[in-house]
Formats: C-alpha cells, structure tokens, sequence
C-alpha cells in the first residue's frame, strides 16, 4: 500500500544510525532524479548543497532529535541527483507502531520552485493546496505501515538485506 502513494515521500529509521531512509516512494525517485540505491540506506542530507538554508537544516534536525520526535514543516533549497536546484516544501511527521512507539518518520516533500528559478524568493509559493497534500500524505502513510504484515519487520528486513548486498559488494571489489 505503501507504493500505491503518488506523492514525493520518504520513511526514515529514526532509531538506526543516522537515520536512514529505508523507503522511498515513486515520487520521491521521480522529483530528486536519485537512483533507489542512492536513497536506501543514507541519511536525507544528500539533497542539501551549499545554498541550502543553515537555519532551516538546523529546524529539521531539532525537530526530529527530540524525545519524542516532533512534526515539523520547512522550506530549503535542495539539489537533484543531477545537481539542479529546487524548493522542496518539507513535512515531517512521526509514525507510530502498535505500541505508541515512534517507529517512522515520514518526509512529504513538495516542489515549490517558481518560474523555474530556485534562486528567487517564495512569494506565496507555498499554499492551503500544499499544506493538504502534506497532510493526506502523511494520514495515508500511517494507515499503510500500520497495515504492514508484521508491523514494520518488512521494511526492516528490507534495509538489512541492502546493507548485507552492500558489505558483500564492498566485498567482492
């Protein structure tokens, strides 16, 4: 269920080291032109480049160190795998399990550049439209985690058979 959400989203670990994405919608491969195997595995960061907002990565990151991570919303300019430039209108938000545990953390990114210009200002780019479609995103995601045979083991199990196909490519080279 997770893969039939068209919007641009990720799935964080918020418990494994340095957060990792282990899913990574259609959307989100589609709006940053990153392969997969660029995104499972690693830390959002990559999307950040030397114009991106200190301030606003310094939000994000508050937010989501807290105990119990926060919901939190930002705008940065972030990068394409191909390097160019573009406003990402950013929702995070926790995923609880069964338990009431924090388990996930989804990021809704929207593509908020005007007039093809990432380098102006957002004046008024960012609407009630936006604001929704972060929020349906996200309700859609945790209805589908939460009906995930075994809770999030998938996911996991997922993530750990990279980092094993990783290590043995690591391996073999």
């Amino acid at each position: 269920s997770l893969a039939n959400i068209q919007q641009s989203l990720v799935l964080v670990d918020p418990n494994g080291p340095d957060m990792p994405i282990v899913h990574a919608g259609q959307g989100f491969l589609q709006l940053t032109g990153y392969p997969r195997d660029k995104v499972i595995g690693y830390n959002c960061r990559f999307l950040q480049g030397m114009d991106t907002d200190p301030k606003a990565v310094a939000k994000v990151r508050a937010a989501v160190a807290a105990q119990p991570p926060k919901p939190v919303t930002a705008t940065l300019l972030n990068y394409r795998y191909d390097g160019t430039p573009f406003w990402n209108y950013l929702h995070i938000s926790p995923v609880r399990g069964a338990d009431g545990e924090v388990v996930y953390l989804v990021g809704v990114q929207v593509d908020v550049t005007e007039s093809g210009d990432a380098g102006a200002p957002l004046l008024g780019a960012v609407s009630l439209k936006h604001k929704l479609l972060h929020a349906g995103t996200v309700g859609k995601v945790k209805v589908a985690v939460r009906s995930l045979a075994g809770g999030d083991r998938g996911l996991r199990r997922s993530l750990d058979n990279l980092e094993l196909t990783r290590r043995g490519s690591i391996g073999n080279s």
